[in-house]
């Protein structure tokens, strides 16, 4: 069969920076971020919170991109989706420039008007030979044929700005804390300003913050399970997280849009919560799970409204906050669910998780339908074009991958034509094997396979059926 899709749209393939650069060279690893340090901490491996995989011994993207941007274009893409280290830019702290802020009561920052002095500061901190490597990339990319969707923050943070082992250790007294201080959303503006100005209108299309409900979900209230820093389970101090990254949302929204003159959006990765029967209360709890895990914060981020209390309303509306150009879809799985007096989510919420039917090695449950009903629920809710800007599975093996990529982009498809929905393009998740987290090196999501050992790519057999759909060929 030929999976039909429209004229124009952007086929792709996606990595972060974090998860690739490193492992080809001294000059391709970098310590300067808290998942390094948390990653490479011991006393977090023996506590089981890590794999005890090193970041620095990964893909080596840093200097090999060349060769991977190749593959990419190998497979009929015309875009590939990237991120920028922040730390690797602002190696120092950047808390002495100045970029007049205006602040709220409880001290946030709503808005803010950096001046040409603080581009020259800035300018006087960053390091120049990171920013100009980043150049040559998104340079290389066009050359080849690709255009750029940049990631502005994909989950490190700069280790002068978040200790996380501090942090897990005693998260009230430590100083560096991350996401949950309003420092670190005015350090993210001014790194967006500078960002906006220098590589801004050199990518093509921008997202802010990817997934921010799991930056926020796996380090502050399933941290323990989920082995993401600070390794805390907190409900409230999540939701604070999301809140702060609400903020930073609207500051580097608005900022990229003045100075890029590109599309910019944000991300979320909504699994698709199935109650697992049609009675009242399961319903209701996937419902509810739906809301806190996924909309709550783009109601916050898109439309400034903060439902601060979680009773499933907004109680505070800020004005002229936040929005987005598109809404970029990291979609993965289903979550089947079931209200539950015995079990809890998170500690809070009464609902039981079924197992995986259909299960990736992540044991995450394989459900193409899922991708055609989050884009749906998504559009209609905010009536925003879509970017599928990850779809992938962790299999080792490469047994279930290629039916996984044709069943989705199946489900995709009708999503367009059946449903109306203004889907835009399509990222698989990942071109290359990646460091996955607090998992490491074990769960492999690559069209091509890392040896990393000697650094050498080998091509799936999956990747041809990508290949074949995004050339407009039967599979």
């Amino acid at each position: 069969m030929r999976i039909r899709f429209p004229d124009g749209f952007i086929w792709g393939t996606a990595i972060s920076a974090f998860q690739t650069e490193m492992g080809s060279s001294g000059e391709s690893v970098f310590t300067g971020t808290d998942w390094f340090t948390w990653a490479n901490d011991m006393d977090i491996i023996r506590e089981g919170l890590v794999s005890g995989d090193r970041p620095q011994e990964g893909d080596g993207f840093w200097d090999l991109y060349e060769e991977d941007m190749k593959r990419a274009k190998s497979l009929g893409n015309n875009a590939i989706r990237m991120s920028i280290e922040w730390a690797r830019i602002f190696r120092t702290p950047t808390f002495d420039v100045d970029a007049n802020f205006e602040r709220r009561g409880e001290g946030e920052p709503i808005s803010f008007s950096p001046s040409p002095e603080t581009f020259r500061q800035m300018q006087s901190i960053a390091d120049l030979d990171s920013l100009k490597h980043y150049e040559k990339m998104i340079d290389f990319a066009h050359s080849i044929g690709l255009k750029v969707f940049m990631t502005l923050y994909h989950w490190p943070l700069p280790i002068w700005l978040h200790r996380p082992v501090e942090c897990h250790r005693d998260i009230l007294k430590a100083k560096e804390r991350g996401w949950l201080d309003l420092r670190t959303v005015e350090e993210f503006a001014k790194y967006s300003y500078f960002i906006s100005k220098t590589l801004g209108p050199k990518a093509d299309s921008w997202e802010t913050i990817n997934e921010p409900e799991v930056i926020a979900i796996n380090g502050y209230i399933l941290g323990q399970e989920s082995g993401f820093p600070p390794g805390i389970n907190n409900v409230p101090l999540g939701f604070r997280v999301e809140r702060n990254l609400a903020f930073a949302h609207n500051l580097a929204y608005k900022i990229l849009k003045k100075f890029t003159g590109r599309e910019v959006g944000i991300g979320t990765a909504p699994p698709y919560f199935e109650p697992a029967t049609d009675s009242p209360r399961d319903v209701e709890i996937a419902n509810t799970a739906r809301y806190l895990n996924n909309e709550w914060i783009l109601n916050a981020a898109i439309k400034g409204e903060f439902d601060n209390n979680l009773s499933g309303n907004p109680d505070e509306k800020i004005k002229d906050f936040g929005g987005t150009d598109y809404v970029g879809i990291d979609y993965y799985s289903r979550m089947r669910v079931r209200y539950s007096e015995e079990k809890s989510y998170a500690g809070v919420l009464p609902m039981e998780i079924l197992p995986c039917e259909n299960c990736s090695d992540f044991n995450w449950d394989i459900y193409p339908e899922g991708i055609r009903k989050v884009t749906g629920w998504i559009y209609r809710a905010y009536l925003k074009p879509i970017y599928i800007l990850e779809n992938g599975i962790a299999d080792r093996e490469d047994r279930m991958r290629g039916n996984f990529i044709k069943n989705h982009l199946a489900s995709l498809s009708a999503a367009i034509y059946s449903d109306n929905i203004p889907v835009r393009g399509y990222f698989h998740w990942s071109l290359i094997d990646n460091f996955e987290w607090a998992d490491g090196f074990s769960m492999r999501f690559g069209l091509y396979r890392v040896d990393y050992g000697t650094k050498e790519r080998i091509r799936r057999n999956s990747a041809e059926i990508y290949e074949k759909i995004c050339k407009g060929e039967e599979v």
